[in-house]
């Protein structure tokens, strides 16, 4: 009996494992995408389409500390799927149009410095707090995938 049990969870575990692309990384019921080359947000939430994904939305405060865990590891700022650009301070992810139910500015933060400020991003020296930024700056990107059928439990 310990047996069969030991095979269903790790047949699980597997399952989930596998649900993810080699080079994603799974967390929850999504997949996400650390890069670490640099582009535009616009360039950013380009090439998270081509794969299926979307730039990360981060929706609660475990998901943001999963987000900086894996962040650490290759340092840097990194962008994610909020922006303003459509009605300024209104913040919203752009791939579903729904505004920031869960946030975690840095203090005084966003700004929208000098006007140009669109674009949300996390990492560097705000660890994990979040900074609105100008949408030209060319920075690392989290894409995030939603698993179709996620294993839960």
């Amino acid at each position: 009996m310990f047996y069969y049990v030991l095979i269903c969870l790790f047949a699980c575990f597997q399952n989930i494992v596998c649900q993810c692309q080699n080079g994603w990384i799974h967390n929850s019921t999504s997949c996400y995408y650390f890069s670490d080359n640099t582009k535009t947000w616009d360039t950013s939430s380009a090439s998270c389409q081509a794969h299926h994904a979307e730039l990360a939305v981060i929706e609660t405060n475990e998901e943001n500390m999963f987000i900086w865990s894996e962040m650490t590891k290759l340092g840097g700022f990194f962008w994610l799927d909020g922006t303003d650009e459509f009605s300024e301070g209104q913040w919203e992810w752009a791939s579903t149009g729904e505004p920031l139910d869960y946030s975690n500015w840095f203090p005084g933060e966003p700004n929208n410095s000098n006007g140009q400020e669109d674009c949300l991003l996390t990492g560097g020296v705000y660890k994990t707090f979040w900074n609105d930024s100008p949408c030209s700056n060319q920075i690392k990107y989290i894409c995030e995938k939603k698993l179709e059928n996620p294993v839960i439990g």
